[in-house]
């Protein structure tokens, strides 16, 4: 009896490709034409993903943190100095 076709044991289907790093300016291409609008209109490319980003601004939850205490501290002073106005 003849095995039939197994893909998982094909060696030739499962080579691997080299691929080289891309320059970083093909990188922000835009992938259609309302983006490409949009840099044009901005006079530069934006970014288009997370790691072309600034460091301290790929991560969200670090920036919400710190804007969350700044609310809550400049609410504290605003309570604090509006008990002392009105005189207790």
């Amino acid at each position: 009896m003849k095995n039939p076709y197994n893909p998982f044991n094909d060696k030739t289907l499962h080579t691997t490709v080299n691929q080289t790093q891309s320059v970083t300016l093909d990188e922000r291409v835009p992938f259609n034409d309302v983006i490409k609008h949009g840099d044009i209109i901005q006079g530069f490319q934006a970014p288009k993903r997370l790691d072309q980003f600034p460091k301290w601004f790929q991560n969200p939850k670090r920036i919400f943190a710190t804007i969350s205490l700044l609310v809550f501290a400049s609410f504290m002073i605003f309570i604090i100095t509006n008990y002392f106005a009105l005189g207790k």
